[in-house]
């Protein structure tokens, strides 16, 4: 359930103004055809896929904050993004005052060339999730306001809350380094600084800030890279000056307590940052939304901004005070209705003649020092230390100043004066600054942030990134973690002082519940995972602009396994009851989402075939591959690790083993495999566990016994290939992933009830389909597997079949003589089998070709998948019948051996996973550019923002050859550069299209490590990491 509480209006509309729903996001224009901010490159599964719950990307960017997606060898356009061309209508109204002599157009004209020497286009990527934003790259707006020291103005959002990484770029396209000093806790500005002497050539000029020149009818523009372009101007005029500020909506950063400027103008998008001057070239606002096709934009204004800028030039603190209250601006009708007297309105207007409102509590925060004063919404803020405030900048001033001191407040309630006293706090206080990466997930304190939007107190450990080891999506997303082990976590330290000590694979339970529904508690069992990343804490430093790193170690203790004894549950059917004692639950943990497999986390049904050897067969699609952590659980109430054994290459099933010794007495069974093959009408029972309510078993009956046909994926996956399958009669067959078949009288193993999973529909879901994989399939490994322990190396043929009609055969060229053969051969099923691809690394590459049709194999006639295997599995060479190019003739070809073991090794490169490419790659491939394949980039990274995205081939590193991931390793090893710095790198994609992207290398986030399959090592990996 994702119970999502809505604010209620915060402000009454007035006439002219947007409601807050226009005012949002480009982004979430996206379905409407206008250009929407969006990643710079195309996005791939996340360091989240499917358990990512974080899924919107308006999330992400909430202004104009990018430019448009840029694809590979596409032209780039820069114009108008909307569904039809612009017409003069849908240009911005320009006031007629902007035309009243030449002298005013050539005033016009000098300030916004001068002031277009102060903008910047920023580069900005967040290293990592962090208070609302996912770890993104994008382009934004900044513009230079203290040339001396090299401070830059932009907005909170492009200085990111989170770790930057990133570069201006001046108007003469000179890149210059900048980092982050300041992001404003609750405004919508921050500033970067870069180094003076970093500009070599550009004449750059700084923009002051004139806060008071703004006011109703003023002409202004707006400079800035709007829709991408390297250089826009655009022209409007101050309509409002004491509007709210916009809400973003839930789950994102959203400004409060200050008013905004609105104006009608035509900016459509990329120019978050962006100065908004006057005709005198002062800086009087900065741009942070806009609503598209209104052409109407909101301004952040500059009072506070410029005091931040004081104090940051004098080298003094910025200071920021807070008493955890939202107030809104609301006009003399609304409040009269809440309660506001006659007296107090005309002491406000006799204050200030041209005031038309007052600030009220919107939201106070629980436990907060407003709440604690005894403050309540719908209260009407008369006073502050005697003084009348009906102006957040007023309302600003005073709390800055009084951090830690206690302010005299008068608030009206129903009509009644009430005295409060109020002690100030420091906004800085209650904002994240640090960030803990574990097991793949990430987290921070709660951010004052999201606690003022959902009112609740400031405290408790924020998940930002649902993913690894803290599967806690069940609760939607905003999930606040109360305890973990039984132990209170109000903060992060509490966090990080309960888990650091407990040990790697130890299990302990979470407590947590989701802010988007504060009365349902959750809790999960986790299991602690230290072996695969380190536990690494951040912390901001604005000094140097870069997140200090803590590695925390690894407790001294360990979990020790010790033997469990559990009986199996009971069935009053006879044929259950023999079966459960050989069914198991499987387990099976992802890091990190290689060889194109969409999600990190499987639960499924195994089957015990060797209970002495503790051997257990599970469909591939919840073991897919061998990086990873297995667990079984017997009997619903042990769990115990395992190891993968053997993945079979080209069928849905993998063989994994457990310790037989640590079940104790426990009487598992090993299971009988039937050697009769499953037949249409045959009557079975589905045997599967449902995942929270125990094993089910299902009556049905099987109903066709087709050819498998899976589609192939992109990026490429493992698939079934070159085998039948069959379906069941029953539609509840599908709640279950995975499960086995027995005969209706009998325990006997008839087959496996396996599921693919599919690409992710429309709304980003990923689907399964379901089959039935005969048993008799098995026999291959598990007949060699039971004899000696050892995982078989069997022999396949590198082909990819599908099946053709005889009809279809006589059109390729096929004569009457092989048609009568093969109708004879096959009574039923009148089919024949016809090459659709060739793994591209297979020995029978070059010899085999697709739309070759098989006719035999050593002379046998072949007409079904099933006739193939016994012939192949152990013969080095084969002789096969073809035809081709309508010739039916004789070929030699060799067959490839296979251990059962795809992926030995994988680099971690900036933000990118390499390893050899896997034999999902191959069968795609008609070849492959090198053995260098990129399976993975982290959201956010070098790799991420330079481009090389899954399915790319690495062949060069600079200029040296990189054939395989040796090569690769000793080539980045080598790299004499330094954090920073580019290299280029050369890629080729699956369409065979080069490319040559540059890497700005950054080994603070994202270090070089090397990981290898080692049987020594307790997960079955060891990991080197290089500095």
């Amino acid at each position: 359930m994702d119970l999502l509480r809505k604010k209620h209006a915060r402000s009454q509309q007035k006439d002219g103004e947007p409601s807050e729903g226009e005012l949002r996001s480009k982004d979430e224009h996206r379905n409407q055809g206008v250009h929407t901010p969006v990643p710079v490159h195309p996005a791939r599964p996340p360091e989240n896929a499917s358990t990512d719950a974080d899924s919107s990307l308006r999330r992400l960017l909430f202004a104009n904050l990018t430019s448009p997606r840029i694809w590979r060898h596409r032209t780039v356009d820069f114009g108008y993004l909307d569904n039809a061309p612009r017409t003069d209508k849908q240009q911005p109204n320009v006031p007629p005052s902007l035309f009243v002599s030449s002298d005013h157009v050539s005033q016009w004209q000098s300030a916004t060339a001068r002031a277009a020497k102060a903008v910047v286009t920023v580069r900005v990527c967040q290293a990592a999730p962090f208070d609302t934003t996912r770890a993104i790259t994008t382009e934004a707006t900044g513009f230079v306001v203290d040339k001396e020291r090299g401070i830059i103005l932009t907005n909170r959002h492009v200085a990111c809350a989170g770790p930057f990484v990133g570069e201006a770029v001046l108007r003469n396209r000179e890149e210059i380094s900048v980092h982050a000093i300041y992001r404003d806790p609750v405004h919508d500005f921050g500033f970067l600084k870069y180094s003076p002497k970093d500009v070599k050539y550009c004449d750059v000029q700084e923009l002051r800030l004139a806060p008071e020149n703004i006011q109703v009818g003023t002409d202004i523009r707006i400079i800035g890279n709007d829709s991408g372009e390297e250089l826009s101007i655009m022209s409007g005029q101050a309509s409002r000056v004491d509007r709210n500020a916009p809400e973003y909506g839930p789950m994102t950063y959203n400004d409060f307590n200050t008013f905004y400027l609105q104006a009608a103008v035509g900016s459509s998008g990329g120019s978050s940052g962006s100065p908004v001057i006057d005709i005198h070239g002062n800086a009087i606002g900065l741009q942070a939304a806009g609503r598209v096709r209104s052409g109407i934009v909101v301004f952040l204004p500059l009072d506070r901004v410029k005091r931040a800028l004081e104090l940051i030039q004098g080298e003094k603190p910025v200071t920021r005070g807070d008493m955890q209250v939202q107030f809104l601006y609301k006009p003399f009708d609304y409040a009269r209705n809440i309660g506001l007297s006659q007296e107090t309105e005309a002491r406000f207007r006799a204050h200030n003649s041209s005031e038309t409102g007052v600030l009220v509590a919107e939201t106070v925060l629980p436990e907060g020092p407003g709440d604690l004063a005894g403050m309540i919404a719908g209260d009407v803020l008369v006073t502050v230390n005697n003084r009348i405030v009906t102006d957040f900048v007023e309302l600003d001033d005073v709390l800055d100043r009084s951090i830690g001191q206690e302010v005299e407040l008068v608030v009206e309630r129903d009509g009644e004066d009430i005295e409060l006293v109020v002690c100030v706090e420091d906004i800085h206080a209650i904002t994240p600054h640090q960030y803990l990466e574990m097991g793949g997930a990430v987290l921070h304190d709660l951010s004052y942030q999201l606690a003022r939007y959902y009112c609740v107190p400031v405290q408790g450990v924020y998940v930002e990134r649902l993913w690894g080891m803290l599967p806690l999506d069940d609760a939607g997303e905003g999930v606040i973690i109360e305890s973990v082990d039984d132990k209170p976590t109000h903060s992060l330290a509490d966090f990080i002082e309960t888990v650091r000590n407990i040990p790697d694979r130890a299990r302990y339970s979470v407590v947590y519940y989701s802010l988007n529904d504060i009365n349902e508690v959750h809790v999960h069992i986790v299991e602690n995972e230290r072996h695969w990343t380190d536990m690494n804490l951040y912390t901001r430093n604005d000094n140097t602009g870069i997140w200090d790193r803590e590695t925390i170690g690894l407790p001294d203790s360990t979990c020790k396994l010790e033997p469990q004894t559990t009986l199996f549950s009971t069935s009053d059917d006879p044929v259950t009851q023999r079966i459960i004692p050989s069914l198991v639950q499987v387990h099976f943990y992802i890091p990190w989402l290689i060889k194109g497999f969409p999600v990190n986390r499987r639960t499924g049904t195994g089957l015990v075939v060797d209970s002495k050897r503790g051997l257990v067969v599970v469909s591939r699609s919840i073991v897919p591959f061998e990086l990873g952590d297995l667990s079984l659980t017997v009997a619903e109430s042990v769990t115990i690790p395992a190891n993968v054994v053997y993945l079979h290459p080209t069928l849905n099933f993998t063989v994994v083993q457990y310790d037989p010794l640590l079940l104790g007495n426990t009487p598992v069974v090993s299971a009988q495999i039937s050697t009769k093959r499953v037949a249409e009408c045959d009557s079975l029972i589905l045997h599967a566990y449902n995942s929270g309510r125990g094993l089910a078993s299902v009556s049905t009956t099987a109903t066709a016994v087709e050819p498998m046909s899976i589609p192939k994926h992109s990026p490429p996956r493992f698939r079934s290939i070159n085998a039948d399958w069959f379906k069941l009669d029953t539609r509840v067959a599908q709640k279950y992933n995975t499960g086995f078949l027995t005969d209706a009288d009998g325990p006997i193993v008839r087959g496996m009830w396996v599921s693919y999973v599919d690409d992710e529909d429309e709304e980003e879901t990923n689907n399964e389909y379901f089959y039935g994989l005969d048993a008799c399939s098995l026999h291959c490994v598990l007949e060699p597997l039971l004899e000696s322990g050892q995982a078989p190396r069997i022999r396949i043929l590198g082909v990819e079949l599908t099946t053709i009609s005889l009809i279809e055969a006589r059109h390729l060229g096929l004569d009457q003589t092989w048609v009568s053969r093969i109708r004879d051969k096959s009574q039923r099923q009148r089919q024949m089998l016809m090459i659709s691809r060739v793994n591209c690394q297979s020995k029978c590459s070059g010899v085999l070709k697709p739309l070759d049709v098989l006719l035999c194999v050593n002379g046998d006639i072949v007409t079904q998948f099933s006739e193939i295997d016994p012939l192949v599995h152990g013969s080095d060479t084969l002789t096969l019948t073809v035809l081709q190019g309508k010739k039916v003739q004789d070929v030699t070809v060799q067959t490839d051996e296979d251990g059962g073991m795809d992926t030995q090794r994988l680099v971690h490169w900036a933000g990118a996973i390499v390893h050899k490419p896997h034999m999902a790659v191959s069968q795609q491939c008609r070849s492959l550019p090198s053995k260098t394949y990129v399976s993975y980039n982290t959201y956010g990274s070098p790799a991420y923002t330079a481009g090389m995205a899954p399915t790319s081939f690495i062949t060069h590193v600079g200029d040296v050859e990189t054939p395989d991931v040796d090569a690769f390793v000793m080539a980045v090893r080598k790299l004499n550069k330094a954090d920073g710095e580019h290299v280029y790198v050369r890629l080729v994609g699956m369409d065979m299209i080069p490319e040559v992207v540059s890497v700005k290398l950054n080994s603070h986030y994202w270090p070089t490590a090397l990981l290898f399959r080692d049987k020594s090592e307790p997960n079955g990996w060891k990991r080197i990491s290089y500095s």
